[in-house]
């Protein structure tokens, strides 16, 4: 018999449900994404986000995969703007390379039949199996977030000086950073341009809703002799009931690339981290800008979650 994909029947929701919130409160906790109940909490306010009436939930579709009578695992699904998203993928015995190869192929044709033409999904540094499973099937990493912890002491002589951004300088840069993202956001395959726009500017309003003087959020100018070379950004979340910085944009001016400032303005950060009271810091980047992941890694971040895409 071929593998199948049918429908989780009412009667093991609550189980399915229990064992998940299990499986991706320790995913998150495990990758460091989160600390202590951090994951815990971020994972309830996920699931009542996506499943809001439980088994009904039109949006969500959870299939149990199996292959001649065994059952293998779960999947859960979910479609939107022309993307079929893998929320979870469990297995409860090791799957052999051909049947991940029919798991795989019965996504493609359900993709097909729902009208979508990418499938994503987010493995978390500790899946090994959902990491298998992308990495043998083909699928492309759109974006990773990724996590430096502790903050290095790190002996620098840098040119390079951070200063607060001003409110006049921030209209222009609100304006080219909202642009360079949405740019990135269609050039990942995560959005059409269209969509790209609108959640770029969803995002920027979100975070900046006062500009250059709202609440949490840090803008720098990078100056070289009193010549500004880029901008930074730096949100202040709470991480293990810590702070913890995360950088929102960094950019070097076109004119003053390969000088080593991207580096410099790293390490800027870095510091303004450490002096705001946090001990890790994040960020996050577009699979394509394999350049600045380079950066980072040598820097030592760590990839705690990546977001695969795949072209049906």
């Amino acid at each position: 018999m071929p593998l199948l994909l049918n429908p989780l029947g009412a009667d093991r929701f609550d189980d399915w449900l229990g064992a998940t919130r299990e499986r991706l409160i320790a995913l998150r906790q495990d990758s460091g994404m989160f600390v202590g109940d951090d994951a815990a909490a971020r994972v309830e306010e996920f699931l009542a986000e996506l499943l809001a009436e439980g088994h009904e939930t039109p949006t969500s579709l959870i299939l149990e995969i199996d292959d001649d009578g065994s059952r293998l695992g779960t999947i859960w699904l979910a479609a939107n703007n022309g993307v079929l998203f893998v929320v979870d993928l469990s297995f409860e015995l090791a799957p052999t390379v051909a049947q991940r190869g029919a798991l795989l192929d019965e996504l493609q044709a359900l993709a097909r039949k729902q009208q979508v033409d990418r499938i994503s999904m987010g493995v978390y540094a500790s899946d090994s199996e959902s990491r298998a499973f992308v990495e043998r099937g083909g699928f492309e990493v759109a974006s990773i977030q990724m996590l430096l912890e502790p903050l290095p002491t790190r002996e620098s002589d840098s040119r390079v000086v951070v200063r607060p951004m001003t409110a006049e300088r921030f209209t222009s840069f609100a304006t080219a950073s909202e642009a360079a993202f949405a740019e990135d956001l269609a050039a990942s395959g995560r959005y059409s341009a269209e969509d790209a726009a609108v959640e770029s500017h969803r995002q920027m309003e979100l975070e900046l809703p006062d500009g250059v003087a709202s609440e949490g959020q840090e803008l720098f100018i990078a100056e070289v002799d009193g010549v500004e070379v880029g901008v930074l950004w730096i949100g202040v979340r709470s991480r293990g009931g810590r702070p913890h910085g995360f950088i929102l944009d960094i950019e070097i001016a076109d004119d003053q690339r390969r000088k080593g400032y991207g580096r410099d303005v790293m390490h800027a950060a870095e510091r303004e981290a450490s002096r705001l009271g946090a001990d890790s810091i994040g960020l996050h980047v577009f699979g394509f800008n394999t350049g600045a992941i380079q950066l980072y890694e040598s820097l030592g971040y760590r990839r705690v979650e990546e977001r695969f895409l795949l072209g049906v």
